[in-house]
């Protein structure tokens, strides 16, 4: 089924960078695009941590207030840079989710529901 689209951003070369100083992980394929290549990437890719907390922040008006659960499962890396496409199901106590790049590339699927009590 298709999603709509709920936002895009750009993933710039420095983010893994960025996002190393606040998390930790100075993984070297997050890092630059040379020391990605010696693990066999052609390029740095995202965290997908950090992939996963943009796409919570875009959504924060489709997720329930309190007591749900937020899962994804990543497929292809985010290289960077890129642009990626949000896509996701309407607001509601349950949800699905979309993260896509070029290309049909799918970076990440993902759902939301309400925990019950």
């Amino acid at each position: 089924s298709s999603l709509p689209e709920v936002t895009r951003w750009y993933a710039d070369s420095d983010i893994g960078r960025r996002y190393a100083k606040v998390c930790g992980d100075y993984n070297p394929i997050h890092l630059s695009a040379p020391s990605a290549q010696l693990f066999g990437f052609p390029t740095a890719i995202a965290h997908g941590m950090w992939s996963k907390a943009m796409a919570m922040a875009a959504l924060h008006g489709h997720l329930p207030h309190s007591g749900y659960r937020f899962e994804v499962d990543f497929h292809k890396p985010v290289r960077l840079p890129s642009e990626v496409v949000l896509s996701a199901s309407q607001a509601g106590p349950v949800g699905e989710l979309r993260l896509d790049g070029q290309a049909d590339v799918v970076h990440m699927l993902g759902r939301w529901a309400c925990l019950q009590g």
